[in-house]
């Protein structure tokens, strides 16, 4: 007997079918919607299909697990088979148990011929964020060989847009929209962690949707390996959106008893475009109990040492750099690679967790010390997942690493990988980053992950990928139990590891190696979509970009980074008396509006001039808001539009101020305008139907505006 399941979050809605011999299927995800017990039954009769010519007899449903036994064809969900080659195309009609709430479905489904069984968890949460898992357990005698197991959710006819992310080393996060007029779309990622070419988020979409309206669905799987999604196109329009990690051959095998449960599928549905959406993910990332961001009260301003010295640990200038940061107003201290044995290039000592004498006689005490009599925390850099050949670690244990017998392991960045599912390189480990924690006033750690993993072979010789993130996690979180105050970054060659799987034991993402601000505009607006700012690590650079070689202001730098979580990344001793000044006082202005931008709603504004990027914050009140106006490039029109915004209170009164002054734009213009001139009052009625008109802008330069509710 067919019944409807609906699951509701604040703003949304997942209304399942389900029977007694087929596994539910989907048949609306949007807009919160309430169905009476007559309108559910009305909905049953609608499910009713044509069956059309040269088809199977019967409709196949499309379920949350679409199968070849079923007729599921190229939407197939789950591949694998038993070691005699049986097995391939279980159909899981017998439906063991269906419990389900308000917002929530646990299903139990077994498949008697190949003795394989189903549990199916899917949420919609308080903040509009499906989170959806399978478990799949082996009941049968003989073993199982798992090939695959994809999350699917379907979407109706109507999304035909789609926005994809990809990049590479120090160019993250960017984004790509396309029509959805294939097929099928396919993106797989193989290097061994989420990756910065194919990192697991997707968002599809109404026609034509944009930061401020359209129907928007997002997708993340919270996984820090391997990865695969799909986007197909049904035969009746709809779409399935599939995601899943991306097995190696013979990777995971289930011995009878043994199961595998899936990485969670993350999705959200708005239908108030972009914003509405990250307002969702942004929202569930701060306020859930699931991830380690939401205990911390402030995020600290960083000062890293690495483009300050790289390699060359002269005291004296560490010493210098602690007192040149504490002046302008940094909060923590973090010295970056070189600091242990034999670390004097990036070709040795990786492995080798121990203060190098040398450089250090004695020890990290009188820097730490320094460090904290100046008011800051200190922080150190690891690269725990990782051995030089060049170490005594690797002399002494070789075979420690991640490799396939009788081949030669590629190098990369002139280094291996340690296999951390082997419990003696594991317990190596914990215990030399345990000793330098128990012994040092340490606070903070960059950890680092430098390099793709090539011919990952696991302690059996099988592929060892899906092994070593989970004994990364469980090493990482080891250590947070041990050292709760402790606070972890993800820094993974810049962006190569976010995900909220890896954000479940750490603080911090490190977003690109790029500190150029004209990069780091559209890294840090791809990777605003689905992360909230207090975890971005956003890092001050020298005016002479490493990465690109770019030129930039002070100004373009500082204020790029101001809407994330804050830092340095340049020499500080080589910044003049006057800019040292300029420093200290944004540093001041970011200290007023942090709590602002680590708790607000960021909303991005849909702008004509593609060379312009604006966006903001704005508290939950609607009593106070901070926005960028951001040229990038030369300005498409002559006279620049007006700055509406529809996210204040349209019955408020605001004052409204300029917190920067605009360089040298006399040869831009002959004469400003009001917003330049002093503080302006105006109704948020105003500023959304009407707005503010905004002065010519020189490529690469911002404008930093504030609005305070006018509170009589």
């Amino acid at each position: 007997m067919s019944k409807i399941i609906s699951l509701h979050g604040n703003n949304s809605s997942l209304i399942l079918a389900c029977n007694d011999t087929d596994l539910p299927q989907v048949v609306y995800w949007g807009s919160l919607l309430k169905l009476s017990k007559d309108e559910q039954q009305q909905l049953l009769t609608q499910l009713v299909r044509p069956v059309p010519q040269a088809f199977l007899d019967e409709d196949v449903p499309l379920t949350l697990v679409p199968l070849w036994g079923n007729g599921g064809f190229q939407l197939n969900a789950l591949a694998g088979s038993s070691v005699a080659g049986h097995n391939w195309a279980p159909q899981f009609k017998k439906i063991i148990s269906l419990d389900s709430t308000a917002n929530s479905l646990i299903i139990c489904a077994q498949d008697e011929q190949s003795e394989l069984e189903l549990k199916i968890n899917l949420t919609i949460n308080q903040w509009d964020v499906i989170e959806h898992s399978i478990t799949l357990t082996n009941l049968g005698t003989q073993d199982y060989q798992l090939d695959g197991l994809l999350l699917s959710l379907p979407l109706n006819a109507q999304i035909n847009d789609m926005m994809q992310f990809h990049g590479r080393w120090i160019h993250e996060f960017q984004t790509q929209r396309s029509k959805i007029d294939q097929p099928c779309y396919v993106v797989e990622n193989l290097k061994g962690r989420t990756s910065n070419d194919n990192p697991p988020l997707l968002i599809v979409g109404s026609n034509g949707f944009n930061q401020q309206s359209g129907n928007v669905y997002g997708f993340h799987l919270g996984w820090s390996g391997n990865h695969t999604y799909k986007v197909n196109t049904l035969s009746d329009g709809r779409k399935l959106v599939q995601f899943g990690e991306r097995l190696l051959p013979s990777e995971i095998m289930l011995e009878s008893g043994a199961r595998y449960s899936t990485p969670t599928l993350y999705a959200s549905f708005s239908d108030s475009g972009l914003n509405g959406f990250s307002h969702n993910f942004h929202s569930f990332i701060r306020q859930s109990n699931k991830f380690i961001p939401h205990i911390l009260p402030y995020r600290p301003i960083h000062f890293n040492t690495w483009e300050a010295m790289y390699f060359e640990h002269n005291l004296t200038q560490i010493s210098q750099l602690i007192e040149r940061a504490a002046s302008i107003g940094v909060e923590r201290f973090i010295l970056d690679d070189g600091w242990f044995k034999g670390r004097n290039n990036e070709r040795a000592g990786l492995g080798d967790w121990f203060i190098d004498k040398e450089k250090h006689p004695q020890g990290l005490t009188p820097i730490i010390e320094q460090v904290l009599a100046n008011g800051m925390e200190f922080g150190l850099w690891f690269e725990p997942e990782m051995v030089n050949p060049d170490s005594d670690l690797f002399r002494a244990h070789p075979e420690w690493m991640l490799q396939v017998q009788d081949y030669s392991q590629p190098l990369g960045r002139y280094q291996y990988v340690l296999n951390l599912a082997i419990p003696e390189a594991y317990a190596y480990i914990h215990q030399c980053i345990y000793d330098l924690l128990s012994q040092n006033k340490i606070s903070y750690i960059k950890w680092d992950m430098n390099r793709d993993l090539v011919q990952a072979g696991g302690v059996n010789g099988q592929a060892g990928v899906h092994q070593q993130v989970l004994a990364t996690y469980r090493l990482i979180e080891q250590l947070h139990h041990e050292f709760p105050k402790v606070e972890i970054e993800s820094c993974a060659s810049g962006g190569a590891r976010a995900d909220l799987c890896i954000l479940r034991y750490t603080n911090r993402v490190w977003t690109s190696d790029c500190n150029d601000p004209y990069e780091r505009q559209s890294i840090q607006l791809g990777f605003s979509y689905f992360f909230p700012a207090e975890i971005m690590g956003s890092h001050f650079g020298p005016a002479q970009a490493h990465t690109t070689n770019r030129l930039s202001t002070l100004e373009y730098r500082i204020l790029t980074n101001f809407f994330g979580h804050l830092g340095f990344e340049q020499n500080l001793l080589e910044l003049s008396d006057a800019e040292c000044q300029q420093l200290a006082h944004y540093l001041k202005l970011y200290k007023q509006y942090r709590g602002l931008i680590h708790s607000g709603r960021l909303v991005r504004i849909d702008t004509i001039d593609s060379g312009q990027n604006i966006y903001g914050v704005v508290n939950p009140a609607q009593t106070q808001a901070l926005f960028a106006i951001v040229q990038n490039d030369f300005p498409y029109n002559m006279i620049a539009d007006k700055l509406r915004i529809s996210y204040l209170n349209p019955e408020a009164t605001y004052k409204v101020k300029l917190l920067n002054t605009q360089e040298n734009t006399g040869y831009l213009m002959k004469k400003s305008v009001p917003l330049c001139a002093g503080e302006l009052v105006i109704s948020g009625k105003l500023i959304a139907e009407i707005g503010i008109q905004l002065p010519i802008m020189h490529p690469q330069s911002i404008l930093l505006v504030s609005f305070e509710a006018n509170i009589i």
